[in-house]
């Protein structure tokens, strides 16, 4: 897999950072989609970082395809989306659950206050 953003940090607040991957299939045997990409939201709690929401392509349960991963639940979200469609839908959740769970509103742009 090549590598085409690797552990990509960006801050909203302190305490608030979105970690991207993304890698592009070099051959059909390396991975079954074109790309393999994650997003992953972190909170920081004042002792450690917090995953609060994750989305990925990575095999899940031996399943292929994206799917999201929410704060403090176990099962995952299935939906079929791409990397940018993820990174808008990350930040849309993550607004909610920030506000919800943490009493903290980031503003991240990209309309994720809409309804």
């Amino acid at each position: 897999m090549k590598p085409l953003i690797e552990d990509l940090n960006e801050f909203y607040a302190e305490n608030v950072r979105l970690v991207k991957n993304l890698w592009k299939r070099e051959n059909d045997r390396e991975y079954p989609e074109s790309l393999k990409w994650a997003l992953q939201m972190l909170y920081f709690d004042g002792k450690e970082w917090i995953q609060i929401c994750r989305i990925d392509n990575y095999l899940h349960e031996g399943e292929i395809g994206s799917h999201v991963h929410l704060y403090n639940k176990k099962e995952v979200r299935r939906e079929l989306l791409s990397f940018q469609e993820a990174d808008k839908l990350i930040k849309k959740i993550s607004a909610t659950i920030l506000i919800e769970k943490f009493n903290q509103q980031i503003d991240f742009g990209d309309d994720t206050h809409e309804n």
